[in-house]
This record gives structure tokens, C-alpha cells and sequence, in this order.
């Protein structure tokens, strides 16, 4: 394994000799900037610093004679041979994430009881998605309204996509996914949207809550601290109702397998949408969670749920700057 150092952010991963380093800096929960991620485009450029590498497989983009000389190369045909250290673009933000189409195809869909199904979505190899932790995409099947939905998996890999749809009459394209949509069926995607995303130079310890599907948004964020490494400690409540359940429950505590310090409260509900009873006795174990003046916290769910527990949060002393928010505006039906 070789060490890599991106210069001017200092950010830091590991590569394997088997892999490309655009591959490893993914995987890495690193944001370098691409597109084809096959040789053709040339955006995933980088200068090498210092060290040794070799191509890992041939690319179609050429470099002018001057910028070989000046160490350039691409993230995507190239493999690391010693530690290096390089210089190039990350995307910091959401301004830096561009804006996407895609025709993508239904790999799996996964039933989960009887109001909840995971969709699991594939790009082209040559046409990944990138977005970041906590962001949203609009799905669109041919003949029907687009459908805006978080992107449930991991930013380290833009190729293989996870939604979570609630059982919901008033949108075709979810019903359509209950009802069964065939393998390989094409949907065309756009995005990403959204500015709520993971702080990912934060240390501060992280508080969150997640009602119902809205799970998606925050199990995003932490696959993503997971491949970042990061170390502080992780509070997780998960608020739902019996029709939709805890339909992850294992996955959620198989996470304290390979995070150090991290906790995980799951609470029933009588509906969908919590009632201020149920979210009331449900703050003052968030408050002894952690301590929230010190705490990044993120909250998702119905708009008028995440409008309570803000308000109760904050009279409890949290930083209101480092409180973030995944709001849906509909109701789960």
C-alpha cells in the first residue's frame, strides 16, 4: 500500500498497486474532480509532486509535451509504484459538484417489508455520478412526473446508486418500483441537488436523527465518515413507524464494528410522521448524547418534524451553525 498526499488540501489516502489512484481516492471517501473516469476527458488531471507511478490502463486524452514535462497526469490511467505526493482540484462543496444527466439502469430492486423498497440503480462506467454525502437527485421514467429522491450510498462510488421510496400513491415512479420495474429498465438522472452535505474536516463529535426513509441522507453521510476515517464519536437515533420499521436495523449496528466510538437508539413511532409527544420524550436523550455545544448535528425528516426538534435542540444549547438539516416538504402516505 502507498500513501498519497493531495496537495493544496493536505487530504490524504491509500493506494493499492492493483488500482488506479482515481479508484483509491473514491474509495477513500476523496472528492478529486472527474467525469469519463476511463481516459477519454482529461479532468481528473493532477501534477505528481513527487514519486513513482505507472499506467494502469490506456487512455485516449493526450498531454502536450509541456505538460508531461510538468508532471501531469491522470488520476484514472495512472497507478502509484512508491508514496507520492500531488497536486489537484477537490470538490469542497456543493458549488463545486457539476450538474449531470444520465441514463442509468436498474440493477436490483430490494423489497424491505411492505412500504419500503431500495432501488438500486447502475451508471455507464464511462458516465459516473458524482455528488456528495447527503445530496439528492431527480429520477424520471419515460412517461412519467420525475420523482426527487436522496441518493442513499456512498460518494465513493458513482456507479453503483441506492434510493430508499416509501410506498407513496401520489408518485407514479415509486409505485411503478413497487409494482416491479424489469432489470436493465432505463431512468434518466439528474442532479445532484441539495447544499446539506457531511463537513468533512469537522472533528467535532456527530449527533443525528433520521424519521422514516429519510434514513437515506444520514446513512449516506456515514458510509462516508466511515471511508474518511473519521474518528470522533457518532450518535444515531432513528425514528419509525411499524409500517415502514427499521428496515436497515442490522446494517445500522454492524457500523459499531468498524467505528470506534458510536452508538445507535432506534424508537417506534405510531405514525409515519412523529407526533410532538413522541419527539418531545425523544430530546432529552439526544441531549445527553453528547454534548450539543460541541456537536455537529444533522437532522432528517418531515419538514415539520426537523422544524420541532431544531427549536427543542437549540434551547438546549445547540450551535446553531453547526446544526444541518434534510427537510422533505411531503408527507409519507
Amino acid at each position: 500500500m502507498y500513501r498519497v498526499r493531495i496537495e493544496p488540501s493536505g487530504h490524504e489516502f491509500v493506494a493499492l498497486p492493483q488500482e488506479n489512484l482515481l479508484e483509491a481516492a473514491l474509495r477513500s471517501g476523496i472528492n478529486p474532480r472527474y467525469s469519463c473516469s476511463n481516459g477519454s476527458c482529461g479532468d481528473c488531471r493532477v501534477r505528481l509532486l513527487s514519486g513513482q507511478v505507472g499506467q494502469h490502463m490506456h487512455g485516449d486524452f493526450h498531454f502536450t509535451e509541456q505538460e508531461k514535462s510538468q508532471g501531469y497526469l491522470m488520476l484514472c490511467t495512472t497507478r502509484a509504484e512508491s508514496d507520492l505526493v500531488i497536486e489537484g482540484d477537490e470538490a469542497h462543496s456543493t458549488k463545486d459538484m457539476p450538474h449531470q444527466q444520465i441514463e442509468v439502469k436498474v440493477a436490483k430492486i430490494e423489497p424491505r417489508g411492505e412500504a419500503v423498497r431500495i432501488l438500486h440503480l447502475r451508471t455507464p462506467r464511462s458516465n459516473t455520478f458524482r455528488f456528495l454525502a447527503g445530496q439528492h437527485a431527480s429520477l424520471k421514467l419515460k412517461g412519467l412526473t420525475p420523482f426527487d429522491v436522496t441518493v442513499a450510498s456512498c460518494p465513493c462510488n458513482g456507479m453503483q446508486l441506492q434510493f430508499h421510496l416509501h410506498r407513496d400513491a401520489e408518485h407514479p415512479l415509486a409505485m411503478r418500483v413497487f409494482d416491479g420495474l424489469a432489470h436493465g429498465k432505463p431512468l434518466l438522472l439528474t442532479g445532484p441537488f441539495g447544499d446539506t452535505t457531511l463537513d468533512d474536516d469537522s472533528v467535532r463529535p456527530l449527533l443525528m436523527l433520521a424519521i422514516g426513509t429519510d434514513f437515506a441522507a444520514i446513512k449516506s453521510l456515514i458510509e462516508h465518515a466511515i471511508n474518511l476515517e473519521l474518528g470522533q464519536p457518532i450518535r444515531l437515533f432513528w425514528l419509525s413507524d411499524e409500517v415502514t420499521g427499521h428496515y436497515l436495523d442490522n446494517y445500522c449496528r454492524s457500523w459499531a464494528d468498524v467505528l470506534d466510538d458510536y452508538a445507535y437508539t432506534l424508537r417506534t413511532t405510531t405514525t409515519a410522521i412523529p407526533s410532538k409527544e413522541e419527539l418531545s420524550a425523544l430530546i432529552p436523550q439526544m441531549v445527553s448524547a453528547l454534548s450539543l455545544p460541541e456537536a455537529d448535528i444533522y437532522l432528517a425528516g418531515p419538514s415539520q418534524s426537523v422544524t420541532y426538534c431544531r427549536e427543542a435542540l437549540m434551547q438546549a444549547g445547540a450551535d446553531v451553525q453547526r446544526l444541518f438539516e434534510f427537510r422533505r416538504r411531503v408527507a409519507l402516505r
